[in-house]
């Protein structure tokens, strides 16, 4: 004797769950939905810090992940552009990882400056990969130009208009550094927070927040979680990779819980049925 259309719903196959539930993950990873976020304090103090820039401002943006945590960096990486490019400052990139300009070229090309009427040279620039660690960021903050002669291109520092006057770490209105690493973290707090009294937000792994924490508020102003990179892009108005997986993250959710409250349902009606025999 066959099941009952309640015992299938009672204890469905898995394979059938697996296979709507691929199905629905992957929809939102295609096509965004937009479902309502909670947007963190954390996430609200970061854009605060950015959208009170003043106009001119100069901010220095340290690309500080490579390919392997290219996932989990992009959607703030992107979010963070979106931000700084819809505001009147001056964005100066770099990344002490020798493949962070892979990163960086994957997270501007999505972004499109020109569709915010930016140029390089003139509104933004990307130094390249500085090669040094410690040793650069020290660097970078005493004198840029002599740290790097050229940019990622090629050009001259000096021939880059945006840079003309622009000698080191007194100069920028605002650091951002996104990493994976406690080390590189901590790094640009001694050499730039430190002596020259900058403000620094830092982006890091979840994991890394505890490593991190003791410097916030004081000398990392805004601290976050790469993995919130949703909630920054539902903050701004601009869908991209984070909202896809938190849209992917809450269907999958909802489903499991339709199929939790079906397959007790299920089981209280065929309980009542077996009592009435």
């Amino acid at each position: 004797m066959g099941k009952s259309l309640l015992e299938y719903i009672e204890a469905p196959p898995r394979e059938f769950i697996y296979t709507i539930l691929l199905i629905i993950l992957s929809l939102p990873l295609v096509r965004p939905i937009g479902l309502p976020i909670p947007v963190s304090a954390r996430i609200r103090e970061y854009h605060e810090y950015i959208a009170n820039l003043p106009d001119g401002a100069y901010v220095f943006v340290s690309v500080d992940y490579g390919v392997s945590s290219l996932p989990a960096f992009e959607p703030f990486m992107m979010a963070t552009m979106h931000d700084l490019f819809a505001k009147n400052v001056k964005v100066v990139f770099a990344t002490l990882y020798t493949d962070g300009p892979i990163c960086y070229r994957s997270a501007i090309e999505k972004v499109n400056p020109d569709a915010y009427g930016k140029k390089y040279g003139e509104d933004y620039v990307f130094l390249g990969y500085v090669p040094g660690g410690e040793t650069a960021r020290k660097a970078l903050a005493e004198d840029l130009h002599a740290a790097v002669p050229a940019d990622a291109k090629g050009t001259p520092i000096d021939q880059i208009p945006m840079l003309k006057g622009i000698k080191g770490a007194s100069d920028f209105d605002l650091l951002i550094c996104l990493t994976p690493s406690g080390d590189v973290a901590i790094g640009w707090i001694r050499q730039w927070v430190t002596p020259y009294g900058i403000k620094y937000l830092c982006v890091v792994l979840a994991m890394m927040m505890p490593t991190i924490e003791p410097y916030y508020p004081e000398q990392v102003k805004a601290l976050c979680g790469a993995d919130r990179g949703g909630e920054y892009e539902f903050l701004i108005g601009k869908p991209g990779p984070g909202i896809k997986k938190a849209d992917s993250f809450s269907i999958g959710h909802i489903v499991l819980m339709i199929f939790i409250i079906l397959a007790n349902i299920a089981y209280f009606s065929l309980k009542m049925q077996r009592k009435e025999v």
